[in-house]
């Protein structure tokens, strides 16, 4: 097929897209990929190209993992409801999701995205504390809720003084070039305590922080030693809970299985979403107990999709092939043969 009978058809596709779905629902690539098949980590157009899918953040597992889609073929066959009866398969698959975590991150509460996670998070801080502030990233995303995008640049305290946001850490543009590591640590831990210093002086409670684990958003930086875990400390300290956001780093992207280990520490609550379910509408919170059961009491939350057989049965499926085939370790022989390829060039 030609390049202009292929530019065409999409042409087309994209005019329908603008009327049903709206003028300016984001699209990537200058020329707009049909995609409309997947296999492995194998994209397929409607012109039967093929594409090794360097990018997508959804399908962890690959593309139509067998594996993952019998799961999910099985249990709907059998049974999904609310979340509001008992099914075993659910607690089954929140300790297999908790085991992997650090041991203080004991209970976990199921949604269906990423910014719904967000907003649990930021809901379980402030039910924890008392508080209202939340410090950011400068250069983060969260998800797209009224409240979740005031954690996004030029979203915060310009319009909500309950958001305060940080440069963002980093060695190679950093807020003192030249600096040595634990001197760049420090000037960036510096900005930290101010904005929990600008919380007191405006009298407003503090809630915590909420930053990628390995500030995937800000461009995946190299984080000067020890920030992370120098911010979690100065958090708590006052008063504050520390959130990670791993719904692009976990489920070991990093060859580790959590950002939050690649960075060196250990948070009080972690969002998860994305790869969780391997294309299936999940996510989630780990937290402490005593976070999850203060959250419980102060919100009464519940999902209708979230915490169902159906998610229980994908998300499992998902652990066990991540467990089973050692993706950990194969993230990591790959991550440095292509490293060390990119180096070369």
């Amino acid at each position: 097929m030609t390049y202009e009978v292929f530019f065409v058809g999409n042409k087309t596709l994209m005019e329908r897209r603008d009327k049903l779905l709206g003028k300016g629902a984001p699209l990537f690539y200058r020329e707009p990929v049909h995609i409309v098949k997947g296999d492995g980590v194998w994209l397929f157009d409607a012109d039967g190209n093929r594409y090794l899918d360097m990018y997508n953040n959804v399908a962890c597992v690959g593309h139509a993992n067998p594996r993952v889609v019998e799961a999910m073929r099985r249990q709907a066959a059998t049974l999904n409801v609310h979340s509001r009866y008992l099914h075993e398969g659910i607690l089954d698959y929140a300790e297999q999701l908790i085991s992997h975590h650090d041991d203080s991150l004991s209970s976990v509460v199921f949604t269906c995205s990423g910014t719904e996670a967000s907003e649990v998070a930021l809901m379980m801080a402030r039910a924890a504390t008392g508080g209202r502030g939340i410090i950011y990233s400068d250069g983060g995303y969260h998800g797209n809720s009224t409240e979740v995008r005031k954690l996004s640049s030029g979203q915060g305290s310009q319009d909500n003084p309950e958001f305060r946001s940080i440069p963002y850490p980093q060695t190679y543009r950093s807020l003192a070039p030249g600096a040595e590591d634990n001197e760049l640590t420090n000037i960036y831990l510096s900005k930290v305590q101010e904005a929990i210093d600008a919380f007191a002086a405006n009298d407003i409670p503090f809630a915590g922080m909420f930053v990628c684990s390995i500030l995937a958003n800000e461009g995946l930086p190299d984080i000067p030693a020890g920030f992370m875990a120098g911010a979690a400390q100065m958090v708590r300290n006052a008063g504050g809970t520390f959130i990670a956001d791993e719904v692009q780093a976990g489920f070991c992207r990093t060859g580790r299985w959590w950002g939050y280990e690649t960075s060196d520490f250990v948070p009080d609550i972690v969002t998860m979403g994305k790869p969780i379910g391997n294309g299936m509408p999940l996510a989630g919170v780990a937290a402490s107990s005593e976070l999850v059961d203060a959250f419980r009491s102060k919100t009464r939350y519940f999902n209708t999709f979230a915490s169902s057989p159906l998610q229980a049965a994908v998300g499992s499926a998902v652990l066990d092939v991540i467990e089973d085939e050692d993706l950990c370790s194969n993230v990591r022989d790959v991550g440095s043969y292509l490293r060390e390829g990119l180096k070369t060039l």
